[in-house]
């Protein structure tokens, strides 16, 4: 930072050399435009809005569900007024809030992102009984319930301590978890007998409690969290909530709980999940998110342009493509089978590789059965991931697969008829 101040220092210095000397051949009048011109290329040059400002600032007025237009920026004691340009595209915005109002959930929310470049498409927050609730796409306190499966799975294939078809075998039923289950080692008559890549699909509890406890370990299963953002901030230009993930050493308990997503003390955002699946998408990589596009001054220069920038390496790519079968397995016949059964069967998706991962349970902040799908969808150099939420006190409106299924259908549906007709053009 320091050093970057000096770099700053000496090119003023510079510039006001430069005008000075104009200044002694054209006058005063052309050497005040000098300053004020050289004044703006350096401010383009040097991106003072970094993402830091943006997010303490205009991050804000998003926070609180607001996506103003224009916004008057404080840079170090100046006021400088800007035109906002935001990633996210206006059809599907408007689709997803219309859905959301359509269905009516107590709270929703859905993010979709391009899993290649971090830019968010969609960002909707929903609530029928607190309208006026602060952005729930940015709240890391919804228990991530079994989306943590997803890091359980990682860590076991990215370590090489398991594959998609890796049998454990296991008793107790699908969605309960006791101690004695996960501890047993003996197999009797009621032991069952089930892969990976299947108990994924079922989201069955005490596989991945003894996946975590007895494959992964306390250790690594940490480092994977850490990976998935768990536990640190998440670099945006927007304030998102850090997500927690408790994983004690000396407690297998708390392991077992976390790595079957049996516990409300593993919370996380809405944004969070769309990046969890996002990695998952992206061979592994994960990259930062934004949702400002662009800035221009009232004379339409540009003062800030968004880049790509990578935030987390989770996983080898072999290992993000032995995941997505858990992914693919979990849309074909698992638990979001019924949300996507017409979509997979459907002609004009059979070059369309769609996979996700669901999760309930009951949370505090807001009260309500929390109801999630994190998933994708890839075509050709197409990684959509989208992270769909609702939360209901008493009787459910509408699954979040279902949710999730609409967006992803429109949107390869609108990419396959933009191909189309510029296939036409081309002919002629």
């Amino acid at each position: 930072m320091q050093k970057a101040k000096w770099v700053i220092l000496f090119a003023v210095v510079l510039v006001l050399g430069l005008a000075l000397n104009s200044a002694l051949q054209s006058g005063k009048e052309e050497f005040e435009q000098s300053i004020l011109e050289s004044a703006r290329n350096l401010v383009n040059e040097q991106n003072l809005f970094d993402k830091n400002i943006l997010s303490h600032q205009i991050g804000m007025e998003i926070k609180r569900n607001e996506f103003p237009k224009t916004y008057q920026f404080v840079v170090e004691g100046d006021s400088i007024s800007t035109k906002v340009q935001y990633s996210i595209e206006d059809s599907s915005q408007e689709y997803m809030n219309k859905l959301m109002g359509q269905y009516r959930p107590d709270y929703g929310a859905f993010v979709a992102v391009d899993a290649t470049s971090g830019k968010i498409l969609s960002m909707v927050s929903y609530s029928k009984l607190k309208p006026e609730i602060d952005n729930l796409a940015l709240r890391a306190t919804f228990p991530a319930a079994s989306i943590f499966k997803v890091v359980t799975a990682s860590a076991a294939i990215d370590l090489n301590k398991a594959e998609p078809d890796t049998v454990v075998p296991f008793n107790g039923a699908y969605h309960t978890l006791y101690k004695k289950n996960v501890h047993e080692t003996k197999t009797n008559r009621w032991t069952r007998y089930m892969t990976l890549k299947d108990a994924f699909a079922r989201s069955v509890n005490v596989f991945f409690g003894k996946l975590g406890l007895f494959y992964v370990g306390p250790e690594e299963l940490n480092a994977y969290a850490e990976k998935f953002l768990f536990n640190r901030p998440i670099e945006s230009d927007i304030p998102v909530q850090t997500g927690i993930a408790k994983i004690v050493a000396d407690d297998p308990w708390s392991v077992v709980t976390a790595a079957s997503g049996f516990t409300r003390e593993n919370t996380m955002s809405p944004l969070q999940g769309a990046m969890i699946a996002a990695a998952v998408a992206n061979d592994g990589v994960m990259m930062e998110p934004f949702l400002i596009d662009s800035l221009e001054d009232q004379k339409g220069d540009m003062l800030y342009k968004s880049e790509p920038r990578t935030l987390s390496v989770v996983m080898q790519p072999e290992s993000a493509k032995e995941l997505r079968e858990l992914f693919r397995q979990t849309v074909r016949v698992g638990t979001s089978r019924k949300s996507f059964r017409k979509t997979i069967r459907r002609q004009l998706f059979d070059d369309i590789e769609f996979g996700g991962k669901t999760g309930s349970l009951t949370g505090n902040s807001p009260e309500g059965k929390c109801d999630w799908f994190v998933g994708y969808g890839r075509y050709r150099d197409q990684r959509i991931a989208v992270a769909a939420l609702t939360v209901n006190e008493k009787k459910w409106k509408v699954k979040s697969s279902t949710l999730a299924n609409l967006y992803l259908t429109r949107h390869f549906r609108e990419l396959k008829e933009q191909g189309k007709l510029a296939q036409l053009f081309d002919k002629q």
